[in-house]
């Protein structure tokens, strides 16, 4: 699925091998994102490192349309 982030947020990094990296920022723009099965987003990146939005961010920040779902 496609998401657009309208406004600068914040991510939880984790690589493939599950290890969590802390926050990094996600500046605005259109991104490819996956539904993963415990309810995270999982944003991908060209680094073939992907994002995880945080279930509660994810939902907080699309009351507030700072992300967009197509």
């Amino acid at each position: 699925m496609n998401i657009y982030v309208t406004r600068k947020i914040l991510a939880r990094l984790r690589r493939n091998d599950g290890t969590d990296k802390g926050c990094v920022p996600l500046s605005p723009g259109k991104y490819q994102a996956n539904k993963t099965s415990d309810g995270a987003l999982e944003i991908l990146q060209g680094s073939n490192e992907p994002l995880y939005l945080l279930p509660f961010v994810w939902w907080e920040r699309m009351e507030m349309g700072e992300i967009v779902i197509s």
